[in-house]
């Protein structure tokens, strides 16, 4: 995830803090310099980090720091936490509301550089339409997170649809599904050329990403 100039990117990774060893995934940094290279990666240390997973960052205009968890005392075995940017430091993490974090697994949140709109994948709720799928959830003017509206199909699939990212101008939402072609269960005969082609082509349930036109009425 990058800030909003450029300047910074949040990721995670495994890697040892120090010697060979690696540890369980953390959220990091790396800061680019005034020679345009990368500086060494920071570990966020243990305000946001954790003995569990912590994984798909996603950074705000105000420095909010939203990203999934696994932990012991969440509402499920992987929610959606935010870490407050006082300026300073981080506050310990903090579980969204109730509806966005349910006793299901909540995962890869993108949200608004304004913190007006959140849009995660869930896996097993009523709605769900196979492998898990994206849901979207809005502020009022209060600056409460409202219930969770499912995304339409053919957004949501009956396979896993998750890691989305809407562009900066609002005008696309791009995700990741490892949605099969419908071409694969036509029912017609595929002679070899053919199925060679099509399991080496997009479409072939190994993940693709895919962008669809961002619809306003989704915060209504």
């Amino acid at each position: 995830a990058f800030s909003q100039d450029g300047q910074t990117v949040y990721f995670s990774s495994d890697r040892p803090l120090s010697g060979d060893k690696t540890k369980d995934f953390d959220i990091w940094k790396v800061k680019k310099l005034p020679n345009g290279r990368w500086a060494e990666p920071e570990n966020l240390g243990t305000a946001v980090n954790s003995l569990k997973n912590e994984f798909y960052p996603s950074i705000t205009k105000s420095g909010n720091l939203y990203f999934t968890v696994e932990a012991d005392n969440g509402k499920g075995s992987e929610d959606i936490v935010i870490c407050k940017w006082t300026g300073l430091t981080y506050s310990k993490p903090e579980s969204l509301p109730e509806d966005i974090n349910t006793k299901y697994d909540e995962f890869n949140a993108f949200v608004d550089p304004d913190e007006q709109f959140i849009i995660f994948s869930s896996y097993s709720r009523s709605d769900d339409m196979g492998g898990g799928d994206l849901y979207i959830s809005h502020k009022d003017i209060g600056g409460n997170w409202m219930p969770v509206k499912h995304l339409p199909s053919p957004i949501n699939s009956a396979s896993l649809d998750y890691c989305p990212f809407v562009t900066w101008n609002k005008q696309y939402l791009v995700f990741t599904s490892n949605r099969l072609d419908k071409s694969f269960k036509n029912g017609e005969v595929k002679d070899y050329r053919l199925l060679k082609e099509m399991l080496t082509s997009a479409g072939n349930g190994w993940d693709d990403i895919y962008w669809v036109k961002f619809n306003i009425n989704w915060l209504k």
